[in-house]
């Protein structure tokens, strides 16, 4: 669904593929927060926080939330750009 790239502070830089189960999680723990919420309006704390499920959930990495945002920049992947509404030439 989402591929993060994550730049530790600390280490090589790597990424994660966020699927419907991390999106899950971030949804139970946070009042509010839906998938379409989150593809409509992407905001840089609701970002690393999924991100930060799949972190751990894949074993890259170990630790609390407020380590994750602290110790790592990260981007989106290109791959979240929208299709070509346009249809090819025939």
């Amino acid at each position: 669904m989402f591929t993060f790239k994550i730049n530790p502070d600390d280490g090589d830089p790597y990424e994660v593929v966020a699927t419907t189960r991390d999106i899950s999680k971030w949804e139970r723990v946070t009042k509010g927060a839906t998938l379409r919420q989150l593809e409509q309006d992407y905001r840089a704390t609701d970002l690393y926080a999924v991100a930060y499920q799949a972190a751990v959930r894949q074993g890259l990495f170990t630790g609390s939330l407020k380590e994750f945002e602290d110790g790592a920049d990260l981007t989106l992947a290109d791959d979240q750009e929208e299709p070509d509404p346009t249809r090819p030439a025939a």
